[in-house]
């Protein structure tokens, strides 16, 4: 069944879960074939993303372990990516759910060579291949591939989705009847509690340290002291699984206050397209200053997630000076382990923080309009649904114009808040030389001195670009062409396997630029070189295409200005 954890009055706030739609458990067996063990949870809190599947530990900490189809089925989509899930296989069945297979060192036999066919068909490494549904059907615990570390990873292991197929949102899979062992309650590492005054400003936030009274029970030691009459909390958890050492997210959280169910969510299904709102899930300056995950217990009025309940007052817990709240927060994982934080808070006048002034700004923001500043030399764009709260913006220039700038540098805030939607940015450019306009970019420049090149379009003299990351902005010319070492060469590779080297850039690509392109060719004819994105490293596995003998090999690489590296070299085989 698939479960929403709500808050249920008179059962002391026990998880309940109630079934919205039916999930087949027991059709789906181990992509593994045994039972495993997670280093990542279904909804866990990742960077601008909740985590969309489960990471399956390999068995031994390394590449190897055989993937199997979970069910019957066919092969729908197979993709290879330097970035992302890396070799990734999409697997949909006749039940109306789809499993992924993601960061897949390499295919089975079958599919591997018709992925390289079409590689080399199309000429490029990184392929997005939908076969038709005859030609590759599997039945359960065929093999699918070998777990691996590619794309977008961090170590090795298999990361595991379940879709509905006509919707291709992420379930939770371990609704699916995948059993992990796991008596363990999650732990409560910290609390935020965020004032408010009268009129829904925040004017303070507070960490607090409860402590562990007995198994799975937290308290603070004295009740909670304000002076505002409004406040709410978050909750910094994790959960852990039983004999694995290493943190996961938690399933779900419940807020109740004086025995009345204020809010709740669990993580069952998320689509894509509302993934990003993590970001108004969380409390983000916790996360960029302090990088700590917390959950919020309560929605910001952007926030457009659907796994909360939301309660009557949205969360807001309302205090008078007359009587303490009690409030429980329990927060749960999958198995139904609990834990929770119980303390009373009370409404003190005389503690009564400052007025906090809301800085300068030229507008104010709202979460459901357009936003548009202009300033001389630069207009941004925020479109609708942008931000999560009110947010004073304004742009402010910096002084002076440092070497190789052909522009002030902007400085969009507050920068330290959450963007959900791209914003447009257009600079004038009247200054860069028309010899230098195609190596014209909008240049992000961080605070720790480095420069992210966010990609750049003329726009008569504008030019213009998109982002979703506040900060200060100007522009920038890159001629420098990008760089091609070795590796893993010798003019004699008579008895080698693969050759390989690393490319490199003068400038990080994000945004909306282009990462890094590349080809390669011996004697006049492309050959395929697979991308390590996470390294920058282009490797040739002899195959069969090169014939022994002498040879002449170029590769070249493209960066974002479109300059050229090259690199020539002659090699026996």
């Amino acid at each position: 069944m698939r479960l929403y954890a709500f808050l249920i009055i008179g059962l002391s706030l026990l998880s309940m879960r109630l079934p919205v739609s039916e999930y087949p458990a027991g059709q789906f067996t181990s992509p593994l074939n045994r039972q495993f063990q997670l280093s990542g949870t279904f909804g866990e809190l990742r960077t601008n993303h909740f985590h969309a599947g489960l990471d399956i530990k390999s068995a031994k900490g390394m590449i190897g372990d055989t993937v199997y189809a979970a069910a019957a089925g066919y092969i729908s989509r197979i993709q290879v990516d330097a970035f992302g899930y890396g070799n990734v296989i999409y697997v949909d069945h006749p039940n109306g759910f789809t499993t992924v297979y993601g960061h897949l060192d390499r295919f089975a036999p079958i599919f591997q060579e018709y992925v390289k066919n079409e590689q080399y068909r199309q000429q490029q490494f990184e392929v997005d291949l939908y076969p038709p549904p005859f030609q590759f059907q599997v039945s359960q615990l065929d093999q699918i591939g070998i777990l691996g570390n590619t794309g977008h990873s961090e170590g090795p292991h298999l990361h595991f989705e379940i879709r509905h197929t006509d919707t291709q949102v992420p379930v939770n899979p371990l609704h699916f009847g995948f059993y992990i062992p796991d008596q363990v309650p999650p732990v409560i590492q910290q609390l935020i509690a965020y004032q408010f005054n009268d009129a829904g400003q925040l004017i303070q936030s507070t960490v607090l340290q409860p402590k562990l009274d007995s198994l799975g029970i937290y308290r603070l030691p004295i009740p909670f002291e304000i002076g505002v009459s409004k406040v709410t909390f978050g909750i910094r958890a994790c959960d852990y699984q039983d004999g694995v050492d290493n943190p996961n997210g938690i399933y779900s959280l419940e807020c109740s206050v004086d025995g009345q169910p204020s809010f709740a969510f669990a993580m069952d299904e998320i689509p894509f397209q509302d993934t990003r709102y993590l970001n108004a899930h969380i409390d983000y300056q916790q996360k960029i200053y302090q990088n700590r995950f917390f959950h919020r217990c309560y929605p910001l009025e952007g926030n457009k997630l659907p796994i909360y309940y939301r309660g009557v007052d949205q969360g807001m817990i309302y205090l008078n000076t007359e009587q303490p709240r009690e409030v429980s927060i329990s927060v749960g994982d999958f198995n139904g382990n609990e834990s929770r934080v119980i303390f009373e808070v009370v409404r003190n006048p005389n503690l009564f923080p400052p007025a906090s002034l809301m800085p300068p700004f030229e507008l104010l923001a709202q979460p459901d309009e357009v936003s548009i500043l202009t300033q001389p030399g630069i207009q941004v764009v925020w479109p609708k649904g942008s931000f999560y709260e009110k947010i004073p913006l304004e742009i402010s220039t910096l002084p002076g114009i440092a070497r190789g700038q052909f522009c002030q540098r902007y400085e969009i805030s507050p920068s330290d808040i959450p963007v959900h939607y791209y914003f447009d940015i257009a600079i004038e450019g009247r200054n860069v030389p028309a010899r230098l306009q195609d190596k014209a970019f909008i240049a992000r420049c961080e605070p720790n001195g480095s420069i992210v090149n966010c990609g750049g379009t003329w726009v008569g003299n504008n030019v213009t670009s998109s982002t979703r990351q506040m900060g200060t902005y100007t522009i920038l010319v890159d001629t420098i062409p990008p760089t091609i070492s070795i590796s893993k060469f010798s003019p004699n590779m008579s008895t080698w396997k693969k050759m390989s080297f690393k490319i490199r850039d003068n400038v990080r690509a994000r945004e909306k630029a282009k990462s890094l392109r590349y080809s390669a060719w011996v004697d006049g004819q492309w050959i395929l070189m697979a991308l390590d994105g996470k390294t920058g490293t282009l490797t040739h596995e002899f195959d069969g295409h090169i014939a022994h003998g002498q040879h002449q090999l170029i590769v070249k690489v493209w960066d974002d200005r479109n300059n050229e590296g090259v690199l020539q070299k002659s090699f026996t085989l």
